[in-house]
């Protein structure tokens, strides 16, 4: 018995991704590392949406030596927006696997109260020109509470002067830190850095200021940027997509809706308004929207220094970011909080001029009150706070919760994630992925076939195997076997004895936990030396006037075949036909079609068969009526013909007394 499985093996992630930095965080670069043959597609995902590699993205797959790849995910101008899980799918014809990483740009500790963070920079830095030959350095940032900011000059801090002046203007908790220098000297070239800090920690910028010919290299210009959250608005029976900007010159304009490019139509008109110097108002109308409507839209703004992006989720289920006129709007960042092992309070905190309605769903399922679950709302003035208790929570209460909260102005939506494992997101949220590439072993002669893999999962997975795309059940020959051998290593195994010719196949082992799969594909080919268990039959067909010998034989593969009689070879003719046809897995029928049999068709009949693991022969059939068929068949031709002389005598006959009946006449 022989075995065969497809060369290689399937990814697996020999390095979890990682996030990296370059040229003071304009540019974030996300890599991992995969073992994998033949080599893996990639693919990467934000927020569940796979991203196009193009524009800012840009998805990099290097083979680093022998079956080790680095893939890469680049993206420039990085955004607030960009912020959110990332997850990577590597995949070839042997199974696949996946890794997420988070981008957050608030805090991670998770002390810190709701609706404040640590300094972190939206922006990267920039210099402009100001009044009087001023150079001035200009950084955006988000932090709260508000932040104390230090310059540095090739790590010297910058004290302010007479020549040197700090700035920090705030918008709640929008921020923008400056450094302006009068009379500026060559010198004064290099490296300048920014530290922001408050109480919950620290970040930096750096940007370099060079000079050209003795003059400082100034941008004469600035390059686009959008200091405010875009908004939606509803006139009429269209629906108006707007963007602040701010660019000098005037950047050029496109607007997309998920990656489709969007032109002016009767239906999309777009427009922009100036709204002051080098500020301008973006807008693009959707007139009379429909449901396919919904999704990502973004406005893209670029002029020759640079280039920014306006990201708006358009939702007719309610959208967080329409924020009309006295619609529910959240004061405090929606929350989880373990108040105990046996309790957890999802709460929310929104401001409202009217009495609010609120809905908690999960899945897509309308939450109920029970004895477990209890949902609130605490009304103070035109607060009001909205939480959900959760007693006694179990591993099936983990997942993705939403609070809609309306009244009659507007909606406000809220999405809170459970994780029951743990609240380290990055080790309890993984999902499964291979140790070591899945393999099969063949022990005992070839009676004992194993298909056998070792996975990573921080939670006991759940195994399915498949043949050929039907389930395997476990009983008789079959044995599955599930083993953690440390901490979230398990090591997975199938056994099947006594194999036969019908195991063949595709298998296909799914591996499983609560965030996520992975897949391996498994080829087995059974094959065996041809047998042949019973000896050929003989068909006749007279009304075709065929006889047909078939037999049949099990064999992996489709078998090669010579047809003899009496120890001579059959080659195929227009009355000698060989078929070859598979009935089911395993097994052919052989068959050999003879048309108008002859007297020299007669003698014994049999088959050898033979594929790459040996031949057999099958038993002789004798077929020696053929004769006696030719036999009745000239008969009844000489029947026909004395019939046919019969009729022509009787009617020349006929013919001879009417002419012997008209002469007498004319006499």
């Amino acid at each position: 018995m022989d075995k065969k499985q497809i060369d290689g093996c399937s990814p697996i992630f020999s390095k979890k991704p990682t996030i990296a930095q370059e040229e003071d965080g304009r540019i974030l670069i996300f890599e991992c590392k995969i073992q994998a043959d033949p080599k893996p597609n990639v693919s990467w995902y934000h927020n569940n949406n796979l991203i196009e590699p193009k524009g800012r993205y840009k998805a990099t797959l290097i083979n680093e030596s022998g079956n080790s790849y680095v893939a890469t995910l680049q993206i420039t101008d990085v955004e607030v927006e960009d912020a959110g899980r990332y997850k990577v799918i590597s995949s070839n014809p042997l199974g696949e696997s996946n890794a997420s990483i988070s981008l957050n740009f608030d805090s991670d500790d998770s002390n810190i109260p709701a609706g404040e963070a640590k300094p972190t920079f939206t922006e990267k830095p920039v210099i402009r020109q100001g009044d009087n030959g001023k150079i001035i350095f200009e950084c955006r940032l988000v932090a709260n509470p508000k932040p104390t900011i230090k310059w540095f000059h090739k790590s010297n801090l910058v004290k302010e002067d007479s020549r040197h002046k700090y700035n920090l203007t705030s918008d709640k908790h929008n921020h923008v830190a400056s450094l302006e220098i009068s009379n500026i000297a060559e010198n004064e070239s290099g490296v300048y850095k920014l530290q922001c800090s408050n109480a919950h920690g620290e970040d930096e910028a750096t940007i370099n200021l060079n000079f050209d010919q003795g003059k400082p290299n100034v941008p004469q210009g600035s390059p686009p940027r959008f200091p405010r959250k875009p908004q939606i608005l509803q006139v009429k029976g269209s629906l108006l997509l707007q963007c602040y900007l701010e660019a000098k010159p005037f950047p050029e304009i496109q607007w997309f809706h998920g990656t489709k490019k969007i032109q002016n139509s009767p239906r999309h008109v777009i427009s922009e308004k100036s709204e002051g110097k080098d500020a301008y108002l973006l807008q693009l109308e959707i007139k009379n929207p429909v449901n396919e409507d919904g999704g990502t839209y973004r406005c893209n703004a670029s002029n020759g220094l640079g280039e920014s992006n306006a990201n708006i989720a358009l939702n007719f289920q309610g959208n967080e970011e329409n924020e009309s006129e006295g619609a529910p709007k959240f004061i405090q960042r929606p929350k989880i909080i373990p108040k105990s092992e046996d309790l957890i309070v999802m709460e929310c905190k929104v401001k409202s001029t009217e009495k609010i309605t609120v809905i908690w769903t999960k899945g897509g399922q309308t939450i109920r009150e029970s004895s477990r679950i209890k949902q609130v709302i605490k009304t103070e003035k035109d607060e009001h706070l909205v939480f959900m208790e959760i007693n006694s929570p179990a591993a099936s209460d983990g997942g993705v919760y939403k609070c809609t909260i309306k009244n009659s102005k507007g909606e406000i939506n809220a999405n809170l994630t459970l994780n029951i494992e743990g609240d380290d997101e990055e080790e309890a949220g993984e999902a499964p992925s291979f140790i070591s590439p899945p393999k099969i072993i063949a022990e005992n002669d070839g009676k004992l076939i194993k298909m056998e893999c070792k996975i990573k999962s921080v939670t006991k997975p759940t195994i399915n195997w498949t043949c050929d795309g039907d389930p395997i059940n476990q009983g008789g020959r079959i044995q599955m076997v599930t083993k953690e051998e440390s901490t979230g290593a398990y090591h997975i195994k199938l056994e099947l004895k006594n194999p036969i010719l019908t195991d063949a196949g595709l298998y296909k082992c799914n591996v499983r936990n609560n965030f996520g799969e992975c897949n391996s594909n498994l080829k087995l080919n059974i094959e065996l030396a041809p047998v042949i268990r019973e000896a050929p039959k003989v068909v006749k067909n007279k009304t075709k006037r065929t006889i047909i010998i078939e037999v049949r034989v099990e064999s992996g593969a489709p078998p090669k075949v010579n047809w003899t009689r009496d120890s001579t070879v059959i080659r195929e003719d227009s009355r000698h036909i060989i078929m070859v046809k598979e009935v089911k897995k395993g097994e052919y029928s052989v068959a050999l079609e003879i048309e108008r049999p002859e007297a020299g068709d007669k003698g014994n009949y049999k088959v050898d068969v033979k594929n790459e693991k040996g031949s057999c022969q099958s038993m002789s059939v004798r077929v020696d009526d053929i004769e006696e068929e030719k036999k009745e068949d000239d008969k009844k031709k000489k029947q026909e013909a004395e019939k046919k002389k019969q009729e022509e005598k009787e009617k020349t006959g006929r013919r001879s007394e009417k002419n012997w009946a008209e002469e007498i006449w004319r006499t």
